[in-house]
């Protein structure tokens, strides 16, 4: 057994993405600090880079579904460089559309490391009246996009005396800032990308996905495995039992609970399905 097993929490995340909602459970390990000979440049850093922009080439565009695409920008200083931007943070990306005199400022949470070299990535869901989704939706490689950050996220702490467990809960576009710490706390000083399915398989025990699918009921059907793709919504019974494989050992080292990231119907949901259970709002954290 690895000298840092009995140091790692459990995390269970409750995640609904589109028509699709999920729910993990992951063990994180002890974080370790490691010395540099150089450390890389960062192209935004807090404070400064809040009131200077910087340009994001794009490098290429992938399209993930029907409204959803993964745009990877090339970052200004080259490979030799880093976003910096923490997980579960964002970016504030500025655009001016022909008809307005203001620029339009919207927050994304990249879906790539902080220490990625080279490039950043952006997971973006399309909105048919939003300005900002429109914009990069329209983004072809060569194209840049003005951006300013970053913007603070949630600065997850893991427990030093015991494993601990976290529910992380997550709608629609909010699957970014939950996808980024959970790949945070389980590939710590690792560089490579991985997917969430690359994530469960590569830590299994660590991470559990349950999936809520809004769809219909021949399509749920048709994804296999009851116990992993349900029909519905994330609901009571789902993150009840998510909080039965926490052990009783529910919560990190800041006190919290449970992080949320999604649409506001949704959160009125779940945090009355968590008051419900016993949880106060002090034990939520809300992106």
């Amino acid at each position: 057994m690895p000298a840092n097993r009995a140091l790692r929490p459990i995390l269970v995340t409750a995640v609904l993405t589109g028509a699709v909602g999920s729910v993990y459970l992951l063990r994180s390990p002890s974080r370790h600090l490691h010395s540099a000979v150089r450390e890389p440049t960062k192209t935004f850093s807090f404070p400064s880079t809040m009131f200077s922009s910087r340009e994001l080439k794009v490098r290429r565009v992938e399209q993930i579904n029907h409204n959803t695409k993964r745009i990877t920008f090339e970052l200004p200083g080259g490979e030799s460089e880093v976003s910096g931007v923490p997980a579960s943070s964002a970016i504030l990306i500025q655009h001016t559309t022909p008809a307005s005199w203001l620029p339009t400022f919207r927050p994304y949470t990249p879906i790539s490391p902080p220490t990625q070299q080279g490039t950043l990535d952006l997971l973006v869901k399309h909105y048919p009246h939003g300005e900002a989704s429109t914009h990069i939706h329209a983004l072809q490689p060569g194209d840049t996009l003005t951006a300013r950050g970053p913007l603070p996220g949630y600065t997850y702490r893991p427990s030093v005396t015991q494993p601990r467990s976290l529910i992380l809960i997550a709608g629609g576009a909010g699957i970014t800032p939950i996808y980024s710490l959970t790949h945070e706390i389980l590939t710590t000083n690792q560089k490579d990308q991985i997917s969430l399915e690359d994530l469960e398989r590569r830590f299994p025990g660590r991470l559990n996905v349950t999936y809520a699918v809004s769809g219909p009921a021949k399509e749920v059907e048709e994804l296999g495995d009851v116990k992993r793709f349900r029909k519905g919504y994330v609901d009571g019974k789902l993150l009840k039992e998510a909080i039965g494989r926490c052990g009783g050992r529910l919560g990190d080292e800041n006190g919290k609970m449970v992080v949320f990231c999604g649409p506001p119907k949704m959160e009125e949901s779940v945090m009355g399905l968590l008051m419900g259970m016993g949880l106060a709002k002090k034990d939520v954290y809300k992106f």
